[in-house]
């Protein structure tokens, strides 16, 4: 009877599923069955007999379908050919007889199940893994996308792996990955990367061509304990593609992407400016004569520079007289701000030059607009029973919005990755590669354009960068002409690996060896040229900038050596009992060599466009440095797994890491992994319960490594140079000391990691999804400790501090087929969350704004911030605050600690209506630093993405949104609020929603100029920090492949074409303005970006 119930309940979710389409097939095949022909009858059962309901049956070739019913039969008329029966989760059966009651018993399609995952040294089915380790396909990420940094593309595609990022500039993103959050005080949480592999940096990572990648594993729990010292923070393991079996292929896959502006920070246009110039002036005015009547106090405000003999005088129009003196108009004080805020262009005569005034000019209009970029790819691969292999070249240029100057960056790259099996038992497999990236972008000005209103033209009449305000604010003569920033990174890999099968002795039996060489060159160039600015009529203003010219250039060399030999053993004995296991060694060298040198007395040929030393004038200032280290790693590994009838499983892994960096003594550490699952659904009691087709819950402990904080030559003391006046005869001599010590006790940071998941698929593999809780501590986690100023040297770090981290991730996926309409959809969402656990010598007490590293207790960057209670609407109001909070017993000043304003009745900096009201967090009765509340962590919570898609008679669309549920940020910099810095644009968040008598609900604080009055109101209290919640359409696919019979006829195999976007569209809770990842800092004025791009893909 419950049997009928789940069927009945399953052809319900069918049902639905199908919709209306289901009710025109239904229409359809009855249609079908009145008409003559053929009648094939049956019924379709699952390997257990059960039946299957909702099965497709259809005509191959044609649309003639239907589906099954409750007992899985069905019947299909005017058959003319063969039939395919298809299931979700099973695979496709053809029939070729035309008969009746005809059985058809559909095979499961264990796809997900039989999976093969990238693991540490190896490769396992999705099925047997025993920890928390997620594969995503290189081209679930990468293909058909305009992105150009290959770590942002895996934002939100993988739970418990945060990208984060601060601007969308190419080759200037600032990405960062962090896996399940921090796990030390120490450095960043950047994971371990492994690059077909070879240890790979970021630098390196965001270098390769994402067509050339097949997948990239993350091991997220202590599984990562294989990879021992490096692996604390987890390993990114990327694997790239080789050849398939079957015929050749080449494939060419083009795009040219459009970038435009996407949420552009709220800079004030000059209008606005001194809208809020006037609003602040006059309440200044207001406040520091006590006068109430509008006229009185207009006549008291302060024109700041519009009063200034520098900035205001007579106008150079013959035809603008005054007709009081007949003499040409003097624009000074109120009435150049009055023209100003009218939108009149003014010429005036300001001493020897000639000023232009053009306030309708705004500036990122000139800095920012669009820009278009290009990518090519095109590979050659393929594969027979000897040899295997897969040719590519790539190439891409992407520029950012930038319009003065280049601002962007170029990838090339080339890699070969070839197969051969030399005999029956030995294979070699190679991988040769070479990718250079090239990132330039201006020296001087990028970002900037925030300085001051600018209330001028760009350029003067004949071109030139026009700037009369200082000789050094207008941003466009900086990008144009102050020089070029390049920075080039190549990386050359190569690797051979052999497999030799030792079956001869024993079955299962193998052994491989690999050597594998890397080297990676940087080289950053950055020249500083000078810049001059001129006035209306071409004189130069101000002094030369950047004079008299300057080059730099340093260049690094990185160059690795790795070598690996491991002995395998894979079997399965009375096809119940697996044993898989591995031994072997790894050996690893790194040597750095780094050269800089420098020249700072301008070009030789000024204007030439050279760029090279040589043609830089040297002098007594040329800089020179340089330096070298090297270091190595040897490393003992091993993993033993055993698995019964695949239901119960245990593994271990094993790695011992000896460090050159570290005193002999501690120089060896042991770090290991011990992870075991039972699969529920392999138990007889759970067999019957058809619609669930896996179930595993799987645990996880181990100890990983992390050598953040320690040097390459951490054994040794340092030693410093210098000259002291001393001697019989004083006389300047050479000193020398201990300036850092070192310690033989000091070791790797450990940490323990505990992880419980849960894996299932049910409703015949339609839906998958996994659950994770992890658990991470440091133990002996590198701190400072204070000593006396005497000692006379810096003491070394000691493992006395403690971290934990914590949290949870989910993912479920749906995928299915409605006749032709394939579709999936999925979300993951995961949160970690840390705290310092011990600190020595720590005083736990909060300073004002973010505290990182240095309270226990608490996360990494934990903000405290002053509460707030509204705002002051009366003078009686501000008057019963002070006697309440300011004033000590005797009214002879403040009370102890006070951080309040010292009362004033005619000031600008102290509390008066409209100014925020603090909150006595503590009840003490004073206003203090001890009032300070935690107000939340910077770090990214609630990280998710959202994904899903179709594909119908060739037509393709995907959609993927990626967000933060949770996070807080403290904004600071120069616009997070009304004037707390004079001299730049303002936050257009503000304009109109300000304190005034006649708008008292008003959201924020009264205007004023006077900054610290502002810096009291909104620095390091809660209405300056932004909660950071926010969803982006991270990416959207549309896309048409042509069909066969059109292709065919130009020999071409497949051509699809596609349109893409890259972060479309954005929901977020930050109120002032800023798009959610710009981060902190409010002074960079440039825009988030937006991608369109139209590619095509043709396979020969």
């Amino acid at each position: 009877m419950k049997k009928r119930y789940y069927l009945a309940a399953a052809v319900c979710f069918v049902l639905l599923s199908l919709g209306h389409s289901v009710k025109a097939d239904a229409a359809q095949i009855q249609a079908v069955e009145q008409a003559k022909g053929h009648v094939v009858k049956g019924t379709v059962l699952d390997e257990q007999g059960q039946p299957i309901i909702g099965a497709t049956v259809m005509q191959k070739g044609t649309k003639k379908a239907t589906v099954t019913d409750l007992d899985g039969h069905f019947t299909l008329s005017d058959v003319t050919g063969p039939v395919v029966v298809s299931y979700i989760g099973y695979k496709d059966q053809v029939i070729k007889t035309t008969g009746e009651n005809i059985t058809v018993n559909l095979k499961e399609d264990a796809g997900l199940l039989d999976e093969v995952v990238v693991t540490g040294y190896g490769t396992q089915k999705k099925a047997s893994l025993t920890s928390a380790i997620t594969q995503i396909k290189g081209d679930d990420v990468y293909k058909d996308r305009g992105v150009t940094n290959m770590a942002v593309a895996l934002q939100g595609e993988v739970p418990g792996l945060t990208v984060t990022r601060s601007s969308t500039r190419p080759g200037q993103e600032g990405a960062a990955m962090a896996i399940r959050g921090d796990i030390s005080v120490n450095g960043s949480a950047s994971p371990l990367i492994i690059i077909d592999g070879i240890v790979g940096s970021m630098d390196e990572f965001n270098s390769i061509n994402g067509d050339d990648i097949d997948n990239i594993s993350v091991l997220k729990d202590a599984s990562a304990a294989i990879y021992g010292s490096r692996a604390a923070a987890g390993v990114i393991l990327v694997t790239t593609k080789r050849g398939k079996q079957g015929k050749a292929q080449i494939k060419y896959d083009g795009s040219i992407s459009r970038t435009i502006n996407g949420i552009q920070p709220p800079i004030t246009t000059n209008r606005e400016w001194l809208d809020m110039f006037y609003e602040a002036q006059y309440n200044d005015a207001a406040a520091l004569t006590g006068l109430t009547d509008p006229d009185a106090i207009k006549q008291k405000i302060n024109w700041w520079i519009f009063n200034s003999d520098w900035f205001s005088g007579p106008t150079a129009d013959p035809n603008d007289i005054d007709p009081e003196t007949g003499q040409p108009r003097i624009y000074r004080g109120e009435s150049l701000f009055n023209a100003l805020r009218e939108g009149k262009t003014l010429t005036l005569n300001i001493n020897q030059y000639v000023h232009r005034y053009a306030p309708d000019t705004y500036i990122m209009d000139y800095l920012y607009g669009q820009a278009t970029s290009q990518k090519h790819n095109l590979s050659i691969s393929g594969a027979d029973a000897k040899f295997g292999y897969r040719l590519s070249l790539g190439y891409e240029n992407a520029k950012s919005q930038l319009k003065p100057a280049y601002d962007g960056q170029k990838k090339w790259s080339a890699r070969f990755n070839g197969d051969y099996q030399a005999t029956d038992r030995l294979k070699l497999q190679t991988n040769i590669s070479f990718e250079k990236r090239s990132v330039q972008s201006p020296s001087t000005d990028v970002g900037a354009g925030s300085y001051d209103p600018w209330l001028w033209p760009v350029y003067n009449q004949y071109g030139q960068p026009y700037d009369t305000f200082s000789g050094q604010r207008n941003p466009i003569g900086g990008l144009t002409e102050g020089g070029t920033a390049k920075w080039q990174l190549s990386t050359l890999r190569a690797s051979l690996r052999g497999d030799y099968d030792l079956g001869f002795i024993t079955k299962g039996l193998s052994v491989n060896g690999t050597a594998a060489f890397k080297r990676v060159e940087k080289n950053v160039s950055t020249t500083k040229l000078p810049i001059k600015y001129y006035d209306w009529v071409g004189t130069q203003y101000g002094q030369t900038r950047n004079a008299p010219g300057s080059m730099s250039e340093t260049f690094d060399r990185w160059d690795n050596l790795t070598f690996e030999a491991l002995v395998n053993y894979n079997r399965t004995f009375a096809e119940k009992h697996r044993v898989m296991a591995m031994a072997g060694m790894t050996a690893e060298e790194e040597t750095n060599k780094a050269i800089s040198a420098s020249r700072n007395k301008g070009e030789i040929f000024e204007g030439s466009g050279l760029k090279d030393l040589n043609v830089f004038n040297s002098g007594d200032d040329n800089g020179a440095g340089g330096g070298q280290y090297s270091y190595g790693l040897v490393s003992f590994l091993s993993r033993c797994n055993y698995s019964y009838n695949d239901t119960y499983s245990l593994e271990m892994l094993f790695r011992r890491d000896g460090s050159s960096k570290l005193a002999k003594s501690q120089r060896w550490k042991n770090f290991y992994s011990v992870s075991g699952y039972w699969r529920l659904t392999g138990e007889k009691w759970i067999r019957d319960v058809k619609w669930l087709n896996d179930l595993k819950v799987r645990y996880n402990y181990g100890k990983t490594g992390s050598v953040n904080g320690i040097g390459n030559y951490e054994r040794f003391a340092g030693v410093s140079t210098g000259s002291e006046i001393f001697g019989v005869t004083p006389a300047k001599q050479t000193t020398l000391w201990v300036s850092g010590m070192t310690s033989d006790n000091r070791t790797w940071e450990t940490i323990n990691s505990h992880n419980i998941g849960m894996d299932f698929t049910v409703l015949n593999n339609r839906l998958s999804g996994s659950f994770d809780y992890f658990i991470k501590t440091n133990s002996d986690m590198f701190i400072s400790v204070d000593y006396p100023a005497v000692l006379g040297a810096t003491a070394p770090k000691v493992n006395d501090g403690k971290f934990r981290a914590r949290g949870w991730e989910l993912a479920v996926n749906w995928k299915d087929h409605v006749g032709d309409l394939k579709y999936y959809a999925g979300f993951n969402l995961s949160d970690a969350w840390s705290k310092v656990l011990k600190l020595t010598d720590n005083n736990n007490v909060p300073n004002p704004g973010i505290n990182s590293n240095r309270l226990v207790g608490k996360p990494r960057n934990a903000i405290y911030v002053y509460q707030t209670d509204g705002i002051f609407q009366t003078q009686e109001e501000v008057d019963a605050y002070y006697e309440m909070y300011y004033w000590n017993a005797d009214h002879t000043g403040p009370k102890s600690g006070n951080i309040l304003p010292v009362p004033s009745k005619s000031a600008t900096n102290t509390l008066r209506p409209g100014a925020r009201r603090l909150v006595d967090v503590n009840g003490d009765g004073k206003i203090t630093k001890d009032d300070l509340y935690y107000a939340g962590d910077t770090a990214p919570r609630m990280t998710f993405g959202i994904k899903a898609g179709l594909e119908w008679k060739g037509i393709d669309f995907s959609v993927f949104f990626q967000g933060v549920g949770k996070q807080r940020i403290l904004r600071s910099g120069v616009l997070y609020a009304p004037w707390v810095c004079n001299y730049f644009m303002q936050n257009s968040t503000f304009v109109g929603k300000m304190w005034s008598p006649e708008h008292t609900d008003a959201k924020y604080c009264i205007a004023s100029r006077d900054q610290n009055f502002n810096k009291f109101n909104y620095e390091n209290k809660d209405v300056s920090v932004q909660n950071n919640r926010y969803i982006r359409l991270k990416s959207l696919v549309l896309g048409y492949t042509l069909p066969k019979s059109w292709v065919s006829k130009a020999t071409l195999e497949n051509v699809r074409i596609y349109f893409s976007g890259e972060d479309l569209w954005e929901w977020t809770r930050v109120k002032d303005g800023y798009d959610p990842e710009y981060g902190e800092n409010s002074n960079n004025t440039f825009p988030f970006s937006r991608l369109l791009t139209f590619g095509i893909n043709v396979t020969f």
